[in-house]
């Protein structure tokens, strides 16, 4: 910027348009520069001869006239002067030749101060050039070249309309005319786009004065800072980014800091409340009747007994510290190996529900409903298992109670129905047969007389044949009567069904020490029947199946009642027993009326049952399983708009 400046009083033509520092090219791109090396030529020649005439003047004419003036003596003749000519002459070239020596002199060195200036500009990567009053360029280094994309030399002598699009044009000579009209430095940043590509220059312009201070063009320098344009944004994106993200992290902090605050606060709070929580759980289990436990699992024993064992099992707690395994020790001979395989699977399971026995040391035997569940951890960790365990003792023999009770109920509602059915049976029957047994009667005494004619038994048999028509016609009345007995149909969800007839079954289930297994399905349809009907039908089947099994080992009695959907038309129950089964020969006749394989059974009930069923639109059959035991299925159609009555299997 300094040279800039101190080269600003030079003339435009001074400064080179190419890449090389040969000021011959100013020569020939402008006059200007070579008028001004013949002022150069002559200057020492006309100083040099003004000098001579001078001295000539001053011998010749003033010098007389005043030596006469002042002496009174007339002038010498012209000969005796001769030497005074030649040294003034002589005197003359010497001061030509020192003038001429001096020039040569400055002339080199500011050629070669123009050398260097040029040389400078043309190494700057900015661009930089000088332009005459009408625009154009009379400098323009190799950078500003570079972007007018042309040769340096061909942009000297043309304006920027001739070197650059219509629009930066237009803004670079408006700026022109504002640094000639006002005579200040101007600066200003500018966005262009040349030849596809959009540059970001940060220029200056300034007045180009000649000797006398007038303005003769425009000198001016322009950078591009496109890429540090870039750069800054990028900083500035950065900034705003980094900004952003303090002020998120700050508030996350911030939130973070509320939220411990909180989390302190409820922790203390939590403390409080854990201390008088603990501090009422104690009092609650040293005063509830069942015995409370906690059983750590790392530690494999029990961590925490409540004082009600000591009532329950009758022995006192501080055994326990001793013998860990006193309690299991208690356990009825019988429940002993269940309860020890429950206690060891308890460890990975978490859970634990067994009814067993205990023999207290006074031999008097309880019962006890033992059931645990996890206790977790922070991370969901399983590290202890609490429990209670319940004397359910009274509970037990009021069931036994109850079971005997029902089971009597059950063969008294039983044996009222064959009395009924068996009294209706014969009141209905007895005329019908009576009237066989007079026909019958009628017809062997006239057969006995020698002259009777058979054909006059005709009308007799034909009154036995109408008394037995009405006989076998009162007792399909009578099944006719089961099966459409009134009914109220309703909506029925069948796996809640079943769930509740299996509580009025669990005394009997327990009584006979088989495993009920239940496969309920998931979404299964509703179905339209009635409540009542079809929970005598599913009890009586799970009676039948565990009366079956009453005959098998104890150990393999599994009863499984299952449902399922086979179509979507149907909702199927099936209950599956390991009793003996029933052979090919059964199969067809374990429907009929008053047929059992039974000792005690009148053969009544799965006859009703299937009346019962079918009167409410299903079927009822029955199957052997492959690996022995029966396999009862009743299918009850589903609740639709419209749907088609099911096909016997």
């Amino acid at each position: 910027m300094a040279s800039l400046k101190n080269a600003s009083t030079r003339n435009p033509a001074q400064f080179s348009p190419a890449a090389t520092s040969n000021l011959d090219l100013v020569d020939r791109s402008s006059g200007f520069r070579l008028q001004r090396l013949r002022h150069y030529s002559f200057y020492p020649a006309t100083v040099s001869l003004l000098y001579v005439f001078g001295g000539l003047c001053w011998l010749l004419a003033v010098n007389p006239i005043l030596a006469n003036w002042l002496y009174g003596t007339p002038s010498s003749p012209l000969s005796d002067q001769l030497p005074n000519i030649l040294a003034i002459i002589a005197s003359g070239g010497l001061f030509y030749w020192l003038l001429r020596t001096h020039d040569k002199t400055a002339h080199r060195t500011k050629r070669a101060q123009d050398i260097r200036l040029v040389e400078f500009i043309e190494q700057i990567t900015d661009v930089a050039f000088v332009k005459d009053r009408q625009g154009r360029y009379a400098l323009f280094n190799s950078a500003g070249a570079r972007l007018a994309g042309r040769p340096a030399i061909e942009c000297v002598n043309q304006d920027d309309s001739a070197l650059f699009p219509a629009e930066v044009a237009h803004k670079l000579m408006e700026d022109d005319r504002r640094v000639i009209a006002g005579g200040t430095l101007l600066s200003c940043k500018d966005t262009f786009t040349i030849r596809g590509d959009t540059r970001v220059f940060l220029s200056t312009k300034w007045p180009y004065r000649d000797a006398d201070g007038n303005i003769i063009g425009v000198i001016g320098i322009a950078r591009d800072i496109t890429e540090q344009k870039q750069i800054e944004e990028r900083l500035r994106r950065a900034r705003d980014d980094l900004d952003t993200r303090v002020r998120e992290r700050t508030a996350e902090l911030l939130t973070i800091n509320r939220t411990l605050e909180r989390q302190i606060a409820a922790r203390v709070q939590a403390e409080i409340a854990l201390r008088e929580s603990e501090e009422r759980f104690r009092q609650m289990a040293e005063h509830i009747r069942e015995v409370f436990w906690v059983f750590g699992i790392e530690e494999e024993r029990l961590l925490y007994v409540s004082p009600a064992y000591e009532e329950v099992w009758g022995q006192p707690i501080a055994g326990l510290q001793e013998r860990p395994l006193e309690w299991i020790e208690a356990v009825h001979p019988d429940d002993r190996p269940r309860v020890q395989a429950a206690h060891l699977a308890k460890r990975k399971l978490g859970h634990l529900d067994e009814e067993y026995r205990i023999v207290r040391p006074d031999g008097t035997i309880r019962w006890i409903w033992d059931r645990g569940f996890p206790v977790h951890d922070e991370t969901g960790y399983v590290y202890r298992i609490a429990g209670l365990a319940e004397d359910i003792t009274v509970r037990k023999l009021a069931e036994d109670q109850l079971r005997r009770q029902q089971v009597e109920l059950a063969r008294m509602s039983r044996l009222s129905l064959a009395v009924e059915l068996a009294s209706n049976l014969a009141h209905e029957l007895n005329q019908p047969l009576a009237a066989i047994v007079a026909y019958t009667q009628a017809c062997l005494a006239l057969l006995r007389q020698p002259q009777t004619d058979p054909r006059e038994l005709t009308g007799t048999l034909d009154e036995v044949v109408n008394q037995g028509l009405r006989a076998g016609g009162i007792i399909r009345h009578l099944r006719e009567l089961v099966q459409k007995h009134p009914a109220t149909q309703t909506t029925l969800d069948l796996n809640a069904l079943i769930r509740a007839v299996i509580h009025y079954a669990e005394l009997e289930l327990r009584q006979s020490g088989a495993v009920l297994k239940l496969e309920l399905a998931d979404s299964l349809p509703t179905v339209l029947a009635d409540d009542i009907q079809i929970q005598l039908v599913i009890l009586y089947l799970l009676r039948n199946a565990i009366e079956a099994m009453n005959e098998t080992a104890k150990r393999s009695r599994k009863l499984t009642v299952r449902t399922s959907s086979p179509d979507p038309e149907t909702a199927l129950v099936t209950v599956c027993d390991t009793g003996p089964g029933f052979g090919a020969d059964t199969a067809e006749r374990l429907f009929q009326p008053f047929f059992t394989t039974k000792p005690s059974g009148i053969g009544l009930g799965l006859s009703v049952s299937r009346s019962i069923v079918e009167s409410q639109g299903g079927q009822l059959w029955a199957t052997p399983n492959p690996d022995g035991g029966a396999s009862f299925h009743l299918a009850l159609p589903v609740y639709l708009n419209s749907r088609a009555p099911l096909s016997r299997p």
